[in-house]
């Protein structure tokens, strides 16, 4: 046992030997019981036993480390695969945070669905921000917030009919949403700022509408229009079969 430490404290002269042939993993089976039986009742020669254990741990890293370092040495194609692998593993490694962060992050748009959620939610709760549409100071504060100019409903006898409007921020991005009802059936109109919300529109019945084109859905018994113009992003929405929303439209004052 070429690798005792001369500092290391000595066990009993008549079982060193077998101590070590126990931790060398050379010691025969049958004197095992009977070294285990010293060692419980010998504190010097546990200590020794320990010191001997720690030595090997150390030794036996250190001549792993020394192996893999030598054979990276004297073999370049080894190097060179470990420098290959290195490349790919970061690579793989970008590639799967990247997309990580595309999943966990990705920015909100405005789709045929998320138009009809919200429809679905604030005809029943009021937007987060709510305002009375006949207040100056309430649309030039939705304005501001939104980043989009008011929008006037325009009825007979009524120049502005919508009932209630506000700021919804569902999305984690501000739109201004105008609610009213006709023929006691709920009416919403949503504006946005595609900069901040994208228009997102899938496949869809287009209409011509002098010259707008609007995409027409009918999803979850709602009637739904959805069109841009420059960076304005404009949805509305009616029940299926209750209301023609192009008799709305034109009732609708645009920025």
């Amino acid at each position: 046992m070429n690798w005792i430490d001369a500092n290391m404290v000595s066990g009993c002269p008549e079982w060193v030997e077998a101590i070590n042939a126990m931790v060398d993993g050379e010691l025969a089976p049958s004197e095992h019981h009977r070294v285990w039986q010293h060692l419980q009742t010998c504190p010097t020669c546990r200590q020794y036993y320990r010191q001997l254990q720690a030595v090997r741990k150390r030794m036996q890293r250190t001549h792993w480390a020394s192996l893999w370092a030598k054979a990276i040495r004297e073999n370049r194609k080894l190097r060179r695969w470990l420098v290959v692998g290195i490349f790919v593993a970061a690579f793989l490694s970008a590639g799967l945070t990247f997309g990580l962060v595309r999943y966990l992050f990705v920015p909100p748009q405005m789709t045929p669905l998320v138009a009809i959620g919200i429809f679905r939610y604030h005809s029943q709760v009021p937007p987060e921000w709510t305002f009375n549409p006949c207040c100056a100071s309430g649309a030039a504060c939705m304005a501001e917030r939104a980043k989009v100019k008011p929008v006037k409903l325009t009825m007979p006898q009524n120049p502005n009919a919508w009932e209630r409007a506000g700021i919804c921020e569902c999305l984690g991005v501000p739109l201004a949403v105008y609610y009213t009802t006709v023929n006691r059936k709920p009416v919403m109109f949503l504006h946005f700022n595609t900069n901040l919300l994208p228009l997102k529109a899938d496949e869809s019945t287009t209409v011509k509408w002098g010259k707008k084109t609007l995409r027409c859905y009918i999803l979850d018994e709602v009637h739904l229009l959805l069109w841009q113009e420059g960076q304005n992003g404009y949805a509305l929405l009616v029940p299926f079969g209750e209301l023609n929303p192009l008799q709305i439209l034109p009732h609708i004052k645009l920025p």
